[in-house]
């Protein structure tokens, strides 16, 4: 199934979690941010976040820096 992910479209299997999306791109920044269509899911939840058909995945890597 096709969705957008940081605005590239990408093919994924039916059934992809958010956590399984995560250990596809070898994300490993523990202050991650993820969005599903606009909405912030918490990581709590990536696990049971099963993504649809079109749906717009953003990961957001925020910079704490000073």
């Amino acid at each position: 199934m096709d969705i957008i992910f940081n605005g590239v479209r990408e093919n994924v299997p039916e059934k992809t979690a958010i956590s399984d999306l995560i250990v596809k791109t070898d994300e490993k920044d523990g202050g991650l941010i993820v969005e599903v269509n606009r909405r912030f899911v918490f990581p709590a939840d990536y696990g049971k976040t099963f993504l649809s058909e079109g749906d717009t995945v953003e990961f957001i890597n925020p910079d704490f820096g000073g």
